[in-house]
């Protein structure tokens, strides 16, 4: 076997059936709150899209078209959700609001070359499985809670306190 033989069966995956990721999508909780209901309850719908993705996606029966559906409600909401947390912490002057700017660019990115792959019918499940549990994990807990006292307060409130 020559090495490029041994690195293609290295790279296939050991159980083909079910479509590998690198952790489950975390489930709601008080621990992820960043304090603004408006934030926690897209949060929190985010995840439940994301897992709703994630089933279809183990399942052989799914179709492209419902999985297609399930990413643009995914790609929907995070797009209303950015902007929102964007105004939020703009308003109450983070100091991390550019780099919080580019993480959400990035992902806005890379959840639109997703869909534009599921869209033309070039859709690798298991990558898709593994960006979006890997996005999903990281978004709340790297990016939203480090700056949670930026979004307690929404502009106005803050302005009459």
């Amino acid at each position: 076997m020559n090495t490029q033989q041994f690195l293609m069966n290295a790279m296939q995956p050991k159980n083909p059936s079910k479509p590998h990721r690198v952790k489950p999508i975390p489930k709601w909780s008080p621990s992820l709150s960043v304090g603004n209901a408006k934030l926690d309850e897209q949060h929190i719908t985010l995840l439940e899209l994301g897992r709703d993705l994630m089933r279809l996606l183990d399942t052989d029966t799914a179709t492209e078209d419902q999985i297609n559906s399930a990413l643009e409600d995914i790609v929907r909401l995070a797009r209303l959700h950015d902007t929102l947390e964007e105004s939020i912490l703009e308003a109450n002057d983070c100091p991390t609001l550019a780099e919080h700017k580019g993480v959400h660019r990035a992902a806005r990115t890379q959840l639109d070359n997703l869909l534009a792959d599921a869209s033309r019918s070039i859709l690798d499940r298991p990558v898709l499985s593994g960006l979006i549990a890997d996005w999903m994990g990281h978004h709340i807990s790297e990016n939203d809670l480090p700056v949670k006292d930026y979004m307690k307060q929404t502009p106005t409130a803050r302005a009459g306190a």
